[in-house]
């Protein structure tokens, strides 16, 4: 029996090929990402050739090309023509948009997931203690932000999920106020690290109350009339609390796997 429609027909079985193959794709660049950040592949080493890749992931040769393509776009590696993928060092080719996969990546090793996330959280923690000191006159007057902190207290009883929301929304709220295209964007990162790595959402929201706590005594610092470096190191120390159990109780689920 034929369609009735048979261009209908031809473009759905076309749609689902393409995304069998963008899948299929998805699947070897993640593989192929993971054994790169874990260090299986050395900077400077070349990844296996494509036809071996292909038969190893059981995929055709267009497919390894498309997820060659997406690693060398995220800076993981370099494909050249007659050349081979060589793999890039990462600390010159990589960028913040790694960090979830990087770490992800490490969920086996412990040590190294849980020194690569207290680097980031310093990072972060730094520039924001000095952005919003930078910034802190625009935080007189804001109810708002006092709402935010409020229902963060609220959100303490509700449930882990609804924690991260208004935990994540404050935070949002903060960065908003400094105007800094640069620290949204390792907020942008944080949030997808917490969407990416379950345990590391469960180690960071363990105790939400010191959380909050920690909340208030930023916004308490910054409305304060003590001098700016006395505020950026009150800011780094509640901060700088919170990030080191985070980092300890990260390692602790990672390693009781």
């Amino acid at each position: 029996m034929t369609s009735a429609h048979p261009g209908r027909g031809q473009t759905s079985a076309a749609a689902r090929a393409e995304d069998g193959a963008e899948g299929a794709a998805k699947r070897v660049e993640r593989a192929l990402a993971a054994a790169v950040l874990r260090g299986e592949y050395p900077a400077g080493s070349l990844l296996p050739t494509m036809r071996e890749l292909a038969a190893r992931f059981e995929v055709n040769l267009g497919t390894v090309q498309r997820a060659a393509a997406s690693l060398e776009r995220s800076g993981l590696v370099s494909a050249r023509q007659g050349s081979g993928i060589r793999v890039n060092d990462l600390h010159t080719s990589a960028d913040l948009s790694l960090v979830p996969a990087w770490i992800e990546a490490l969920v086996d090793q412990p040590a190294r997931a849980a020194a690569l996330l207290g680097e980031f959280l310093e990072v972060r923690r730094v520039l924001a203690a000095h952005l919003l000191v930078k910034h802190r006159r625009s935080f007189t007057g804001r109810p708002a932000l006092d709402d935010a902190v409020a229902s963060l207290a609220e959100a303490a009883r509700a449930g882990a999920a609804a924690f991260r929301a208004a935990d994540l929304a404050v935070a949002r709220g903060l960065v908003d106020h400094t105007g800094n295209t640069v620290i949204a964007l390792v907020l942008n990162a944080a949030s997808e690290l917490l969407e990416e790595v379950p345990a590391l959402a469960e180690a960071m929201y363990a105790e939400p109350h010191r959380n909050v706590r920690a909340t208030r005594a930023v916004l308490a610092a910054l409305r304060s009339r003590r001098a700016d470096a006395r505020v950026r190191a009150e800011i780094e120390a509640a901060l700088g609390g919170v990030d080191r159990a985070t980092v300890a109780r990260f390692a602790e689920r990672l390693a009781s796997r």
